[in-house]
């Protein structure tokens, strides 16, 4: 396994955007995690929404 591959949660947000363009221009893969659905994802990327990372979450 050589291929470096990155998941960017959040990257349906201007931060997550930002991060995406840099790891796909540094010849990243490249999966975006993000709680909005439906939004376009550039080509080779893979786009998944609907995820509550804070789901069943409880502070310590």
């Amino acid at each position: 396994m050589t291929d470096r591959v990155v998941a960017i949660t959040g990257g349906h947000g201007a931060l997550g955007r930002a991060v995406l363009q840099a790891a796909l221009a540094g010849g990243l893969k490249v999966a975006v995690i993000d709680h909005a659905r439906g939004r376009s994802a550039p080509d080779g990327v893979l786009e998944v929404g609907g995820v509550d990372l804070t789901d069943g979450w409880t502070p310590c």
